[in-house]
């Protein structure tokens, strides 16, 4: 029997306002100025919006009150129902519809989402973990900050990575080229070579990098020409499969910092954002003239009255997405002080958790502020996130960071004899020298981050 029955409980929803905070922090100044441009065409109590990045600092710092040439729409005129150019407006609109962006490689895996088996409770959590691939799809963030962040266990994050795995380009989310590459094997599927080819990736690859492939046929018991078509089978997976999308070197001529390191009077380094990249939002004059129009009905104002709060809710997101990225900014430069003394070798482990905590914030929004956010430093132009490493234990018990342990070995391999290269093997040992608790394995893992090639590709003739 059907009844009907009241009952109460308790659910965690996000306001409007706050996810339209948090929607503009994940966006980076290009994708801002895009989002302010659609704004622009969708609200017309906006009057104008000044791209003052795009501006001569000259001209910013002209006359105060010197006034802007008024788009030509909305303008003064218009009014809701009012007969307006609407071939104009089409061509407006178009015009905003046909500026292409390349698609990134979150922006593909993320349109996947909702199309997947993954559970709409877990996309906040596969969102943060796409943030954290790198250029070739790799997974390269912290496992252990992302469980003390949303409260899960490692096999919830293994499993969400899995599902990306399976996203398209397939491999996606790996942390291992062995498993980047097994995740693709399905698509052998039908090749009578597709088990001999799982095989090789599973347990052969270093032999075959290596170029040891005698030792490989003899251990999965093929004849050279079995070997050599698996081998072929094997070259048609790809072992970076997020290149097809634009990467941080595709992006680096875009980049506009919005953070400046500046030093203080005491020698302390602080953060500012660039006021310059705040764009000013203004509402139209004719609006706010409505609403004190007698002649207007109430379904007008109160039409107006809506799209004045929308356009002051659009402008105090921008505002508090500024403020937020300064704070998170601010606490990353007090905890990496000798960073911009002595450069990236003295960096200090450092968590996303612990600056969420400092700042009274959650992971994910630390994640999301760090995320293609620049600071211009003494040394160079610097994400954001590159702040944040894992920690290295020195022979003496010092914990120092990872970006330590990688500006060391890639001047040993700067410095090596090219005639002959240094093995991983010999490259552990002189960071055991130098302090630096390695083993091959690792070494071969941070070469790998680093892009650097192994001892065969690396020798040259003298």
């Amino acid at each position: 029997m059907l009844s009907q029955q009241i009952s109460q409980k308790q659910t965690l929803s996000i306001a409007p306002k706050q996810l339209q905070a948090l929607k503009l922090l994940a966006k980076n100044l290009p994708e801002l100025r895009a989002e302010l441009m659609e704004e622009l065409v969708s609200n017309p109590a906006i009057e104008g919006v000044e791209h003052t990045l795009e501006t001569p600092l000259s001209e910013v710092e002209r006359e105060a009150g010197e006034r802007e040439a008024e788009p030509d729409y909305p303008d003064d005129d218009f009014t809701p129902g009012a007969n307006y150019d609407e071939e104009a407006a089409e061509r407006r609109q178009a015009f905003f519809d046909n500026q292409v962006k390349a698609e990134t490689l979150q922006e593909h895996l993320l349109a996947q989402l909702p199309l997947s088996d993954v559970p709409e409770r877990d996309w906040p959590l596969v969102e943060v973990l796409v943030a954290d691939l790198n250029d070739d799809g790799f997974y390269k963030g912290s496992v252990v900050d992302v469980q003390m962040a949303f409260g899960c266990t490692k096999d919830d994050v293994d499993r969400l990575l899995g599902a990306i795995m399976e996203f398209d380009p397939p491999g996606c989310g790996a942390r291992t080229a062995r498993e980047c590459l097994l995740a693709q094997i399905d698509s052998l599927d039908g090749s009578p070579r597709q088990e001999t080819v799982r095989k090789m990736v599973d347990s052969c690859l270093e032999d075959i990098a290596a170029g040891r492939g005698g030792k490989v046929a003899a251990q999965l018991g093929l004849d050279e020409g079995e070997y050599r078509a698996a081998l072929a089978e094997l070259r048609t997976l790809n072992p970076h499969p997020g290149r097809a999308f634009p990467g941080e070197k595709d992006r680096v001529e875009y980049v506009n910092p919005e953070v400046h390191a500046v030093e203080g009077e005491d020698g302390s380094w602080i953060a500012l954002t660039d006021k310059r990249s705040l764009p000013e939002i203004r509402i139209s004059k004719k609006f706010l003239e409505m609403l004190s129009d007698p002649a207007q009905t109430p379904e007008t104002k109160a039409y107006v009255r809506e799209r004045i709060a929308s356009a002051n809710a659009f402008r105090e997101a921008i505002e508090k997405r500024q403020q937020t990225i300064e704070a998170i900014a601010q606490a990353i430069f007090d905890r990496q002080q000798e960073f911009f003394r002595k450069g990236f070798g003295a960096m200090r482990p450092l968590t996303e958790l612990e600056i969420a905590r400092e700042v009274g914030v959650s992971g994910p929004t630390v994640s999301r502020t760090v995320r293609d956010k620049y600071a211009s430093t003494p040394y160079g132009t610097v994400e954001l996130r590159r702040f944040f490493s894992s920690g290295v234990k020195m022979s003496d018990g010092v914990e120092v960071s990872q970006q330590a342990v990688l500006d060391r070995l890639k001047k040993l391999v700067e410095e090596e004899d090219a005639s002959s290269p240094l093995s991983d093997e010999k490259l552990a040992e002189k960071l055991r020298q130098g302090g630096f608790a390695m083993a091959r394995r690792t070494v071969a893992k941070y070469r790998d981050r680093l892009g650097i090639p192994g001892t065969a590709a690396r020798r040259k003739a003298k």
